[in-house]
């Protein structure tokens, strides 16, 4: 009995292992954005989570989510195919198929104008679904969860010092290839500078994490034990990492990343830091002021880190004024798209067919949009008003386990503000831009929510965290 739990225990280790390593490799091959990367990660995704959910149960603390999460995928991927067949006496069919009947004599219509386009996008859809739902599965644990977060943010740091050794060094190569966009910006290992400070964003708020946990560790370690200098190591390690993401997403010149990021900064340095050495803080009375001006003085420590350090970003931003954007300039043009196709969607993923006809001119004749550069749109303008009502859902039971993360840890509440925090991060950009559509970014945000999820669903109640008042071990990868 006892050799069966152990070889459960470390099967489950195994599957957490595989999860991380392929969440991390499709990031890699420019965010998994080429056919043969993209397959690869799903191919692998689908194989772990049909083997997670053969061989371990559901999430017990997390099971509900993980229902409404299971029922979001059947609900959009469902909708998706239905945009792609013939329905009866061509009910809902879009009226470009009756052009086209008239034109060519095609007989067939359907909801979506693009079927094999839409058929192509479900599984760009279920792909993070899936990663999530995966990630709920294997995160059983506290431990389980902070050891999936760790592990992304050193990745992140490790993704930034080579972006940052490959733009000082090679600033015209992207990987093995010739860098032929945003040259003068550090991209890491993506293709487009937004989704790269998306990402980097993202990592410079998991070292900070990271580094708040392990110093904490290595002040309460005693002089002369054993591992201290260790641990003192790590520290410095975790320090530089986190200095290596905040300057790739300085050098990345991304105006809405750098903004969203230090937006959620605003919500997660100000907290960490009147909380940085304070492991009994709800037992010991504090004076009102004292917290005020700590609060005080990391918002103004933030804000002159932005202004000392975002000057290239700044500089471009009043170069550049939003009127002159193009992304901007487009958006009246999505609007009136999706006003004449709110209800049932052109067909996921065929916004670069349909805008084409809505296309001012004044923007410009050069260059095709292939995205909307805002993600709520596209998935309106493709999906139809099943779309905004599952956003609202998922930002709805988002927010519900934040608060409860809130209300009932302790301990880790701070793995709870950094979810709340990579959250805004992440819902912010994507009325900008496109990260979320990027495969790599998608999973890899995906995994990060799992983890966050079961940490501020893993108590049911707070007291339990009371009972253990000391710094919070690092987590190890």
């Amino acid at each position: 009995m006892l050799s069966n739990l152990i070889n459960r225990l470390v099967l489950r280790e195994a599957v957490l292992v595989a999860f991380i390593g392929l969440v991390i490799l499709t990031l890699v091959p420019f965010g998994s954005v080429t056919p043969f990367p993209f397959a690869f990660a799903a191919i692998g995704m689908f194989v772990l989570a049909i083997l997670s959910g053969l061989l371990f149960a559901q999430p017990r603390q997390s099971r509900w989510v993980f229902n409404i999460a299971l029922s979001l995928l059947m609900a959009l991927t469902g909708w998706a195919f239905i945009q792609t067949i013939e329905l009866p006496a061509h009910w809902l069919a879009n009226p470009a198929w009756g052009a086209a009947r008239d034109l060519v004599g095609v007989q067939y219509a359907a909801i979506s104008v693009e079927p094999a386009d839409t058929l192509a996008a479900i599984l760009w859809v279920a792909l993070p679904f899936v990663t999530f739902l995966t990630g709920l599965i294997l995160c059983d644990t506290d431990q389980r969860a902070r050891k999936v977060l760790a592990s992304l943010g050193l990745a992140a740091g490790v993704i930034a010092v080579f972006g940052l050794l490959q733009f000082s060094m090679f600033p015209n190569i992207l990987i093995v290839i010739e860098k032929h966009a945003y040259v003068d910006s550090l991209t890491a290992v993506f293709v487009n500078r937004n989704t790269a400070a998306t990402f980097l964003g993202m990592g410079t708020l998991l070292m900070l994490t990271l580094v708040r946990d392990i110093a904490r560790s290595f002040s309460a370690h005693p002089p002369g034990e054993p591992g201290r200098n260790l641990l003192l190591l790590r520290t410095w390690i975790y320090i530089l990492l986190l200095c290596a993401c905040f300057t790739a997403l300085m050098l990345s010149r991304s105006r809405a990343g750098i903004f969203a990021t230090f937006v959620a900064a605003l919500i997660y340095f100000p907290w960490l830091f009147i909380n940085w050495n304070s492991s009994r803080r709800y037992l010991i009375p504090r004076q009102r002021w004292r917290s005020v001006l700590k609060l005080l003085s990391a918002m103004i420590f933030i804000v002159l880190l932005l202004s000392m350090f975002a000057g290239r970003a700044i500089l471009r931003a009043q170069e550049r004024r939003l009127e002159d954007d193009d992304r901007f300039c487009i958006l009246p043009g999505i609007w009136r798209a999706i006003s004449d196709h709110w209800l049932t969607g052109t067909g996921l993923g065929t916004f670069r067919t349909v805008f084409s006809a809505y296309r001012d001119p004044a923007c410009g004749i050069f260059g095709i949009f292939d995205r909307a550069h805002n993600f709520y749109l596209e998935g309106f303008l493709g999906l139809g008003v099943i779309f905004p009502v599952a956003t609202f859902l998922a930002f709805t039971v988002l927010a519900r386990v934040f608060w409860r993360g809130l209300s009932q840890r302790r301990r880790l509440r701070h793995y709870v503000l950094l979810g709340i925090s990579a959250t805004v991060l992440v819902a912010l950009h994507s009325a900008v831009d496109f990260s979320l559509q990027i495969p790599g970014f998608a999973v890899f945000f995906s995994a990060f929510l799992s983890a966050a999820v079961a940490i501020s669903l893993g108590r049911s109640h707070g007291e339990k965290d009371r009972l253990y008042g000391g710094p919070t071990p690092p987590a190890t990868v």
